[in-house]
């Protein structure tokens, strides 16, 4: 690695942004004499082996990975026309990062937007980033890549959201003074081997009793059982039903379910069906059964030792009981069994998310290439300040919850 990789990490971990500026210029200088280049490719397939050979040892989340992206592209980006842009940072010839985007229209055509490859049907958009190298990219540098990437692909603006504040404890690349706190976070805990002692450690005795009392109301229908699918047939039945209890319970609140559209549906199906045959922990989907019927369902999945609990559903008609907190429990404990290092509730603050984990911070990044770019940050800026004032009146937001009910 070199010296400026070097003194970059520890001005990094300082957080030290006006001297981290001066070592930018010689980062620039690296990128300037192709010590560190970036190429884009148009297609995942096409930066398939930097890919894979990054993921060997690399940072990132199972929403960066090849199997992940690559799949929703084949099922939901190409047809609905979106572009991909890949774009693959070397230094010293060796692949060092990989930033998978996409270019997607907005304004009737009139704005292309640079965004995270998948990043509505994915969590945080990390990127994937190698070990040794990952504090080492200054974010003056990576502006200055992407700047030239957007003049080529006719981007007037890149709205990247969602990135992690932080990995590794370190900064992330993209992160600089300018970027803002996006209006979700994730929640997320460290996990143990031992799921009794983490959950004794995490759920207080009267929550753990108050859930026993309900688990043993459940039972009484019959047949209480977790199940993991572990044949295709019974992961598509999970599948189906999950995304049946999803969309009436968002129907009832006036929201759409993003997994309802077959294209969707596609991707998912892709994902668990890969896995099964793979013999794989990837992707899983998880499901109680009480009386009969599949009363809660969990989608999961897992990438460098942390746990996404990704999407789950509820039977309505048992809601009482909690089932999906009933599910939570067998999907933590087999979290804890794969030897897992974290587990990540994804976007959102839901109650049985908080009650078990701790806010991490995203940030959104907005690198405007063009003058319309410059125009739509703005716009995109005072929407998100409206939509976050919203979501902290508490009144406001109760407005808000209410009409989506009646819309529903």
């Amino acid at each position: 690695m070199g010296n400026a990789m070097i003194r970059s990490i520890g001005l990094f971990q300082s957080g030290d942004w006006d001297t981290m500026d001066i070592e930018a210029m010689r980062l620039d200088a690296m990128l300037e004499n192709g010590e560190f280049a970036v190429h884009t490719h148009r297609d995942p397939a096409d930066a398939a082996c930097a890919w894979r050979h990054l993921e060997e040892n690399a940072f990132g989340t199972l929403f960066t990975s090849y199997e992940w992206l690559a799949s929703w592209y084949e099922h939901v980006g190409r047809p609905r026309g979106i572009e991909a842009v890949i774009v693959v940072g070397e230094i010293d010839g060796e692949p060092a990062f990989l930033l998978p985007l996409a270019v997607m229209k907005a304004c009737g055509g009139a704005l292309r937007l640079g965004r995270f490859l998948g990043d509505f049907h994915g969590n945080q958009n990390s990127g994937l980033w190698r070990r040794d190298v990952f504090a080492g990219i200054h974010g003056t540098s990576l502006r200055k890549a992407l700047l030239r990437i957007g003049r080529e692909h006719r981007i007037d603006l890149f709205d990247l959201k969602y990135v992690p504040a932080a990995m590794d404890e370190r900064v992330h690349p993209l992160i600089d003074r300018h970027a803002t706190e996006s209006l979700n976070a994730v929640h997320a805990f460290a996990l143990g081997p031992d799921f009794d002692a983490l959950y004794k450690q995490r759920r207080s005795a009267s929550a753990r009793k108050k859930l026993r009392v309900k688990e043993k109301k459940l039972a009484e229908l019959g047949g209480l059982v977790w199940r993991k699918a572990a044949d295709e047939e019974t992961a598509m039945h999970f599948l189906d039903t999950l995304v049946t209890q999803r969309s009436a319970r968002q129907a009832s609140q006036g929201i759409p379910n993003v997994f309802e559209p077959a294209d969707v549906r596609g991707f998912l199906a892709d994902q668990l069906k890969g896995a099964i045959r793979d013999h794989s922990e990837h992707v899983t989907i998880h499901a109680l059964e009480a009386g009969g019927r599949i009363r809660a369902t969990y989608l999961c999945g897992v990438q460098y030792g942390r746990y996404h609990a990704y999407t789950n559903s509820i039977d309505e008609d048992v809601a009482v009981c909690s089932p999906g907190d009933i599910l939570l429990n067998h999907v933590i404990a087999d979290a804890c069994r794969l030897g897992a290092h974290t587990f990540d509730f994804g976007l959102g603050a839901e109650r049985y998310k908080t009650a078990w984990a701790d806010k991490e911070v995203l940030m959104d990044v907005e690198i405007p290439v063009t003058l319309k770019g410059h125009l739509a940050q703005r716009g995109i800026k005072q929407v998100r300040n409206l939509k976050r004032r919203i979501r902290n009146t508490p009144a406001l937001w109760q407005v808000v919850r209410a009409m989506r009910k009646l819309k529903g």
